[in-house]
């Protein structure tokens, strides 16, 4: 079921985007894909609340002495998200002209707003998955897209100007609400407890976020990346390779973070194998990956054309290496579960924050956009993924000593 929530956000992704490029000018849209970055980026961030919501509560259930005082983990995540949202607005006179436009407060607002929600949102999901109640976390997961995709046609079908898709686009990470009202799962995980207090749970959330903020600069805020290290001339040509990123990733990432709660939960029951546990998954998202490439070099151009239109012209060699670098993101994704489910928060947070410094490093050299973007998402995350193999192997050798002298 999660399996077929992933791809229905997927696609959802896929016809907003669309339905954007469709209704507005290649130039106007690159602004909005600007925003869509940031917002998803933001999303990320907050978003590490999931994986970590999914450890503390499937620890807590698989523990037989239960915690003195347990956290409950929607207070707290809602909390974090409220944090979140005042350091964007404290912040956003930085940044917001020169990503946003001239006029950016209402968009600042709106990141505001869907913060603290989808905080909720992530919490809520985490908490589904370590109570292994796949079925809700799918439906939820489904329905926030299903619903953003709805807004979304509905602003385009009135004629709204670009600001209501970026509302319609905030506007779904407040789905939780309605279902934890109406199904008893939902209510189930909003009561939900960790396997630690308060003070635990922040702590390691806390290095959940700091990877989970270098994650979104890799996977969904990289446009707004690119906005920030580029030059005006540069930018005003840069619609048609901000949607061959977007698309070309969505494949294998969207799936893959949705199906990360999983990927945690059988690690935690396979971390002393080590790395030999993350031959198979790997081995899929290579194969998968490998043949995304070959399609996008063979009909990638053609299906650019085909859905957005011949100013969104883009050369196969590109959308081919685009898909390549995509396949280093997910096994970044994958690696990373990994580290999580042996409790290595920070080497976790270690590997995505030195990722995302080696990929904008590569952005801030003079390459040509397109070259550079490609490297950027390449270089990052191999370094990454090194670091994250060597604590994954750390750990599972500590746990054969213990294991060793534990034996009579």
């Amino acid at each position: 079921m999660i399996g077929v929530a992933s791809v229905l956000s997927g696609l959802s992704g896929y016809v907003i985007l669309v339905i954007a490029a469709r209704t507005l000018g290649p130039a106007r849209n690159a602004d909005f894909i600007v925003f869509w970055s940031l917002l998803f980026a933001m999303f990320g961030i907050v978003g590490g609340l999931q994986p970590e919501t999914t450890r503390a509560v499937r620890s807590a259930d698989l523990s037989p002495v239960p915690a003195q005082r347990p956290v409950h983990v929607l207070p707290v995540g809602l909390l974090v998200g409220i944090g979140a949202a005042l350091v964007i607005g404290a912040t956003s006179p930085l940044w917001s002209a020169t990503a946003l436009g001239s006029r950016s407060w209402p968009l600042v607002v709106v990141l505001c707003l869907a913060v603290p929600a989808y905080a909720g949102q992530s919490t809520t999901v985490g908490a589904l998955n370590g109570q292994r109640s796949w079925y809700a976390s799918a439906a939820l997961i489904s329905s926030e897209a299903t619903l953003r995709l709805l807004l979304v046609g509905l602003v385009a079908f009135v004629g709204a100007k670009a600001l209501g898709f970026e509302v319609a686009s905030a506007a779904a990470a407040t789905v939780w609400v309605v279902f934890i009202v109406v199904s008893p799962a939902g209510r189930r995980a909003a009561g939900a407890t960790g396997d630690g207090d308060r003070g635990q749970f922040l702590n390691r959330t806390g290095h959940a976020m700091v990877a989970a903020a270098s994650t979104a600069v890799l996977v969904v805020g990289f446009p707004f990346l690119l906005r920030l290290t580029s030059s005006n001339l540069e930018w005003v040509n840069a619609a048609p390779l901000l949607l061959a990123i977007s698309l070309t990733r969505a494949p294998l990432l969207m799936p893959l973070q949705a199906y990360q709660g999983v990927a945690i939960a059988h690690f935690l029951s396979e971390r002393r194998r080590g790395i030999p546990m993350l031959l198979r998954p790997a081995a899929a998202v290579l194969g998968v990956g490998a043949l995304g490439a070959a399609g996008a070099y063979l009909i990638g151009p053609l299906i650019m054309i085909a859905f957005f239109g011949r100013d969104y012209r883009v050369d196969g060699r590109l959308l081919a290496g685009l898909t390549l670098a995509a396949i280093c993101l997910a096994l970044l994704t994958l690696t990373g579960s990994a580290v999580l489910a042996t409790s290595q928060h920070r080497a976790y947070a270690i590997g995505w924050f030195l990722s995302s410094v080696a990929a904008v490093a590569v952005l801030m050299t003079h390459l040509p956009l397109d070259i550079r973007s490609v490297l950027s998402l390449c270089v990052g995350p191999l370094v990454g993924i090194v670091i994250h193999l060597a604590a994954v192997r750390a750990a599972s050798t500590a746990d054969l000593d213990t294991g060793a002298d534990d034996e009579p």
